[in-house]
């Protein structure tokens, strides 16, 4: 049963597929009618082949499902956020009144907070009674639809929807955005995928049976083999094939029976095409009604006969009795509804029609058309696209005025539903048809270049902003070569391609020039940003100190939030305690402001900050206040990366299962980001997570295949070497090093620089190649006494320390190394980075051995710890490594020896001290007095040195007596 139809079972999804004419339209169709017959309630939508309206079909469906409730069921149904359906339908304002208008935020919270209410709106009314939505024709959608289809079928949700969508899948007929969306939908368990196949001669037979009622003769099953031959069992050309037999003298009615007039073989030609079969069922149809289907035609595979009436030349008796007969001929559809509506039987049909037409007859029929629609009332988003579809098509007979100015406001109306894709699409078309005036020409650059912007083409975006800053030059219009200038460089910092965007900011800046304004503040905001991103970083400081001033004085407070909040993109380069300095008061002030798309940015950047200054716990806090926001406004960027700040800090913390999921989440709301691409985020921290699990060999295959595409500038060149090291495969492991030594490490500083020198670090320490570590040494030293933080905190892995530990002990630098693992101890404790922890403990107990035996004892202490929280964190690479240098597991007891000769009471207490116990809590736990126990910690704090109980906790931790 595809229908859910029980209380508490949720929504699904099937697909299906088909070539063009296999019966899915016919097959969905029958399957609603059943479904409506046992109360569910159907709602219906078409991708159009001809105009591509943004979201069409839902918008045709939920415009039914709008209808068919009253005003009540309707506001309980829509919740809080119905009025962000108000984008894909407009008229819900004016019969709800009091809903709030739809959401302004950066592109992808908007887009997300529409799919979020559709599916609301979906789940509550079936929550109520089973619904099909029905989804035709797929292949023809558009990206919005595409998108918002993906999201109702990877969202879980409980109201008993079945979401039916057809496509045709055959090849050259899956446009790859469709394409993508299906690989996507593949993931999901839930989504049934079906395809309609082609007739057999068996089911032809079957067919010609029933629709002769039983009265064919023996002729029947030769007649089928020629059908099905012909038509190579397509239904629709079989359905067609039969309807121009029996119109024509082929088939004869005899004696009660059907048979053929003659030989068959002699009388049925080949179609070459669907136009001949439909031309052949054209010519015995009346001028009128040919006339008539060919202005259809123009209007789509739907069409009004009030439009068609409008465009047509026909009397009104004569236009009745054309609609009449294209109606009994089969060649249209009459639609249910109140007003009167037609479509074509299939596509195929309508596009045989119109085919069959000379271009200036398409031309003047298009013209007529739009003419038609235009003078109707009304402008809805779906009337603007149609008319600029027909005006645009209509320019051989009518001038390009129209087709330009239909073509820009349909591009508004497609922009304000979301529809990046459709409104650049439109603006390239007014573009390209020849816009005369210079400024009318830049505006809509600008808009184009802000359209691709947001649908995520950034280099596109550049393209067309870069023009209209060359129409500024030309007309030596300052403001307009700086708005080009602003949009620029805000398609440009996101993808990192700043090339380009300085220069053009730095010409715009001087061509304003003393003139003081918001715009002044924007564009020197947006010079400092693309100072940073090439990296002159002492020139962007300067800037932003002038766009900071500049914004005070002119009391621009979002200006000046913005400016402080791309301060982050400085670090490296300033203090990172002045950055989040700026960071915070940004942060107040887009509060101050209400503006809450500001401050989760601010905030999306004060967490790494935290992190690179090793106060985690404010990290902490800063990315659940982060995830919190971003849970309200549905923000899928902040989404995505408070979930990546908490796995990553949740590996640090040795909580892998709880990273792995939170990375999980993390990818999926990346997948809802438009040009953006969340895998590579993923894919660092799958690595970093299967690799503490001892599961690296799972990745092997997808490692060596990053590597093969780019072998000698591949980032993951390092992660193989590392993967290499982890299989046990030393040898392939020492010749990649060895490679890698020859060339030098520049090839990697453009991508994943920090994450490939931990990598290249855990290699040649493992197979002790000096000579690589001798490259890696200089280049982390500058980090010596912070933390090690990929990218944006994708991921971080502890004290830089540990990895300079490592590298010194590797080049027999035995003091230095010592000092470099004190200091990684210290800070791994203070953060509570017990993986990072448990990893410096093994790499100093194995330095420490290597250096002699007099080590011994200290190491053993190192690795008994290391083994005690790799055991409780389930570091199971890590256990491996410590069983193969044969020390007794940490279940074997305490150590041999204690540290500054401590007594086994005194490490027994000194463990409790580091849980925080006070000295009453240890007498209880130990069953001693209060007065002993103090004695005890006195004792303590005099051999150890410590000067009071939180230095003898730090104390326990660093020597493997704490509990962890």
């Amino acid at each position: 049963m595809l229908l859910p139809t029980a209380e508490g079972e949720g929504r699904r999804v099937v697909l299906l597929g088909g070539e063009a004419g296999s019966g899915k339209s016919r097959l969905v169709r029958e399957f609603a009618a059943e479904a409506a017959e046992s109360g569910a309630l159907v709602l219906h939508g078409a991708c159009d082949a001809v105009v591509n309206a943004p979201y069409g079909p839902f918008s045709q469906a939920l415009e039914r499902l709008a209808a068919v409730l009253d005003e009540h069921e309707l506001r309980i149904a829509l919740g809080s956020s119905g009025g962000e359906l108000i984008r894909l339908l407009p008229n819900l304002g004016e019969r709800l009144a009091g809903l709030s208008p739809p959401t302004r935020a950066d592109p992808d919270t908007e887009r997300h907070r529409l799919h979020t209410a559709v599916t609301d709106l979906l789940e509550r009314v079936g929550q109520r009674r089973p619904v099909v939505l029905v989804i035709e024709d797929g292949h023809w959608a558009d990206a919005a639809t595409l998108l918002l289809l993906r999201h109702l079928a990877q969202t879980a949700w409980a109201g008993r929807v079945l979401l039916f969508a057809t496509f045709r899948d055959t090849e050259g007929e899956v446009p790859e955005a469709l394409a993508q969306t299906l690989a996507d939908l593949r993931r999901s368990d839930d989504v049934v995928r079906m395809r309609l196949e082609s007739l057999s001669a068996l089911e032809v037979s079957e067919f010609l049976r029933r629709v002769t009622e039983g009265r064919a003769s023996a002729e029947l099953p030769e007649i089928a083999r020629a059908i099905s031959d012909l038509t190579g069992g397509n239904a629709f050309l079989m359905c067609e094939l039969w309807r121009a037999l029996a119109e024509s003298d082929v088939i004869a009615n005899g004696e009660g029976e059907l048979r053929l007039a003659g030989s068959l073989l002699a009388q049925l030609e080949t179609p070459d095409s669907v136009r001949e079969v439909v031309s052949a069922r054209l010519a015995r149809l009346a001028p009128a009604t040919t006339e008539l289907l060919e202005l259809a035609a123009m209007a789509g595979t739907e069409f009004e006969l009030a439009i068609v009436r409008r465009a047509s030349r026909l009397e009104e008796r004569e236009l009745i009795a054309a609609v009449d007969e294209a109606t009994r001929s089969g060649i249209i559809v009459e639609l249910p509804g109140v007003q009167l509506a037609y479509r074509f039987s299939h596509e195929l049909v309508r596009r045989a029609v119109y085919d069959r037409l000379s271009g200036v007859r398409r031309a003047e029929l298009h013209l007529r058309i739009g003419e038609a629609m235009e003078a109707a009332e009304g402008r809805s988003a779906r009337t603007l696209a149609d008319l600029a579809h027909h005006f645009a098509a209509a320019t051989a007979v009518d001038g390009v005025e129209r087709a330009i100015r239909y073509n820009i406001l349909a591009a508004r109306a497609a922009a304000n539903a979301l529809a990046f894709d459709e409104a650049a699409r439109m603006l390239v078309t007014a573009h390209g048809l020849g816009i005369d005036d210079a400024r009318e020409r830049a505006e809509v650059l600008l808009e184009l270049g802000v359209a691709r912007h947001k649908a995520g083409s950034g280099l596109d975006a550049r393209e067309a902003l870069e023009s209209a800053a060359q129409i500024g030059r030309e007309l030596a219009d300052a403001e307009l070569l700086a708005r080009a200038a602003a949009r620029y460089e805000e398609a440009s910092w996101r993808p990192g391609m700043v090339e380009g965007a300085v220069e053009l900011l730095e010409e715009a800046t001087a061509a304003l020039g003393e003139h003081e304004s918001e715009l002044s503040v924007e564009l020197l905001g947006g010079l400092a940003r693309a100072l940073d991103g090439k990296g002159e970083h002492e020139r962007a400081a300067i800037v932003r100190e002038n766009a900071i001033g500049l914004a005070r004085r002119l009391g621009d407070r979002a200006g000046l939030a913005t400016v402080l909040v791309r301060s982050y993109w400085s670090r490296g380069a300033t203090p990172i305690e002045e950055i989040l300095e700026m960071l915070t008061e940004a942060r107040a002030i887009s509060e101050e402001l209400g503006d809450t798309e500001l401050q989760a940015e601010a905030m999306s950047w004060r967490v790494p900050a935290f992190v690179a200054m090793a106060d985690i716990p404010a990290a902490r806090s800063e990315a659940a206040q982060l995830r919190r926001i971003a849970e309200i406004t549905r923000q899928p960027f902040n989404l995505h990366v408070a979930e990546q700040y908490d796995a990553a800090i949740s590996l640090s913390d040795g909580k892998l299962d709880a990273a792995e999921a939170m990375a999980g989440r993390s990818e999926a709301a990346g997948r809802m980001l438009t040009g953006g691409d969340a895998s590579g985020t993923y894919g660092i921290q799958m690595f970093s997570l299967r690799r503490e699990q001892g599961r690296l060999a799972e990745l092997a295959s997808v490692i060596r295949i990053l590597v093969a595409r780019d072998r000698e500038r591949s980032p993951w060149r390092p992660g193989l070497a590392s993967l290499l090291v982890e299989l046990g495969m030393e040898s392939e492991a020492k010749s990649e090093l060895a490679r890698i030594a020859s060339e030098g490490l520049d090839p990697f500083r453009e991508s994943l620089w920090l994450a490939s020198l931990t990598y290249l670090t855990d290699a040649c320490v493992a197979v002790g190649d000096a000579t690589v570590a001798a490259l890696l040494y200089p280049e982390l030293a500058p980090l010596a006494g912070s933390n090690v933080m990929v990218g944006h905190l994708v991921a971080y892995y502890g004290a830089a320390d540990r990895y300079l530990g490592m590298l010194a002990g590797t080049l027999g630098e035995w003091e230095l190394a010592e000092e470099h693992f004190e200091q990684a101890l210290a800070a791994n404790l203070a953060m509570e980075a017990r993986t990072w922890l448990a990893h410096t403990n093994y790499e100093y107990a194995r330095m420490l051995l290597a250096h002699g035996d007099e080590n011994s004892d200290r190491a053993q202490v190192l690795l008994l710890e290391a083994d005690r929280l790799a055991r409780v964190i389930g570091m199971a690479t890590l256990r491996n490594r410590i069983r193969e240098m044969k020390i007794p597991p940490a279940s074997a007891g305490a150590p041999a020896s204690l540290p500054d000769a401590l007594s086994g009471r005194e490490a027994q207490i000194l463990r409790l001290v580091a849980r925080g116990l006070s000295n009453r809590e240890i007498g209880a736990e130990l069953h001693i007095s209060e007065h002993t126990a103090a004695n005890h910690v006195r004792s303590i704090l005099r051999k150890t040195g410590c000067g009071n109980r939180t230095e003898a906790a730090s104390y326990a931790h660093r020597h493997g007596l704490a509990d962890g």
